[in-house]
Parts: C-alpha cells; sequence; structure tokens
C-alpha cells in the first residue's frame, strides 16, 4: 500500500514524466483491484457502520444518497493515501523544525502542555502538503489575468503559510503561536476531513517521542524522501 500511494502522489506533480505517469497509473488500476475484493467481502459481511468507514461508505446516507462503484472506489484511494501519508510526514518534519529550532524544542519539551499549538505551528512551518489543485466553475479574474470557467489553478499552500502579511515572523518556529490560521488543511468545502485525527496523532507521536527521546538527534543531514513540490516529505534516521 506504501508504494501505490507514493506512486500515485508522485503521479500528481505539477509536471510529470511519462514514466512516473504510468507508475502513477498502473498503481491506482492495482489499488482499484485490491479494493474490488475488499469492498466486496464488506458488502457480504458488513460491519459496523458506527465504526467501519468502508462500511457507511458502502450504505451511503441516511437520506438514500448513494456513492456509485467507482466514487467509492476512488474515495478509498483517497482516503487511505490522505489518512496516512500526510500525517507521517507532519511528524517527520516536525521533529526535524524542533531539531532546527533548539531553544522551541527545549519550550516544548519542558512545557509539554503547548503541543497543540505546536502541532498547528508544524503544519504552517513544514505543511505536508505544499500545493492545491481547483478547477474554476465559472469565469474569473485574478490579478489581471483572466481565468475561463474550467480553468485548472494551482495553489501554493506552503507559500500561503508563509504569509507575512498574515504571520508574524513567518520563517521562525514559534510552538505557542496563536492566532495561527494557517491552510494546511485547506478552507472552505473541500477543507480536510481527516485534520481532527491528523491532529490528535500528530500531537500523541510528538509528544509521547519527546518524553521518551528528549536528547534525539538526527543522523546526518535530512533528506527529501521524494523529490517534487506537492508533498513536503524528510527521510532519515534519528
Amino acid at each position: 500500500m506504501r508504494d501505490w500511494s507514493l506512486a500515485i502522489l508522485g503521479a500528481l506533480e505539477p509536471v510529470v514524466r511519462p514514466d512516473v505517469a504510468l507508475r502513477g497509473n498502473k498503481a491506482v488500476k492495482d489499488f482499484l483491484g485490491y479494493l474490488e475484493t475488499l469492498v466486496a467481502r464488506r458488502r457480504a459481511k458488513p460491519g459496523d457502520a458506527a465504526k467501519d468507514v468502508l462500511t457507511r461508505l458502502i450504505q451511503g446516507e441516511e437520506n438514500g444518497e448513494r456513492l456509485t462503484e467507482k466514487e467509492l472506489l476512488h474515495n478509498c484511494i483517497f482516503l487511505l493515501n490522505a489518512g496516512h501519508e500526510t500525517t507521517t510526514n507532519l511528524i517527520g518534519n516536525g521533529l526535524v523544525a524542533l531539531q532546527d529550532h533548539p531553544a522551541e524544542k527545549k519550550r516544548l519539551i519542558e512545557h509539554p502542555e503547548l503541543i497543540k499549538t505546536a502541532v498547528e505551528e508544524m503544519l504552517r512551518f513544514e505543511s505536508s502538503n505544499q500545493l492545491g489543485n481547483r478547477m474554476t466553475v465559472e469565469p474569473f479574474e485574478l490579478g489581471g489575468i483572466a481565468l475561463p470557467a474550467g480553468t485548472p489553478v494551482t495553489l501554493c499552500i506552503g507559500a500561503a503559510n508563509r504569509d507575512p502579511a498574515q504571520f508574524s515572523d513567518p520563517e521562525n518556529l514559534d510552538v505557542a503561536r496563536t492566532p495561527n490560521r494557517h491552510l494546511a488543511f485547506g478552507t472552505g468545502a473541500h477543507q480536510c476531513a481527516g485534520m481532527p485525527l491528523a491532529r490528535l496523532e500528530g500531537a500523541i507521536a510528538i509528544a509521547r517521542f519527546l518524553a521518551r527521546f528528549p536528547g534525539y538527534a538526527l543522523d546526518g543531514e535530512p533528506v527529501r524522501g521524494r523529490p517534487g513540490a506537492v508533498s513536503r516529505i524528510f527521510a532519515g534516521a534519528v
């Protein structure tokens, strides 16, 4: 599943080589094959819809609205990818950022109650998702440029989260920063559905890691786990 996820995400870059696109499309095909079997099992033997996400997606809304088979399968791919890729990157990015800002690391260790604002700052400072793709639904003009309906637009979340008009001293980490109106989870109708879970997972993982390994250090310079503009990934030993 990890290999599928990386292949799919790699094919979502603004500019993609043919071999990367081919690998991404193959991963989607293989992933769909796996999910078709899983969905068939759930249809035959449903789980508890209050706890089992796949069962709930299959059964649909109480008003009778149902996802088509294609919608169901592709939403499963989206949820599985978004549910682990971005959160693992949040944890890795956060630990690297703290290592690069020893005073803030010390501050957080001495004041563990700051973990919630610290996670928000890590989301702002090193957003796991750096770009967001949207499509205009009606004609629009931005900065003197006319955008007809149906124009693909790439939004730079990473740049917005370093906007000096919104954040004071945006290039530095502040584990107690408030307010912190970052856009790491997007906003509006397309805001990340899993953000409460991501925040909880990030807070638990980072807080417990610091409690157990307060003197951790990186084994060499951190390296980006996968080249690209969409995701912000650090990979390396601690």
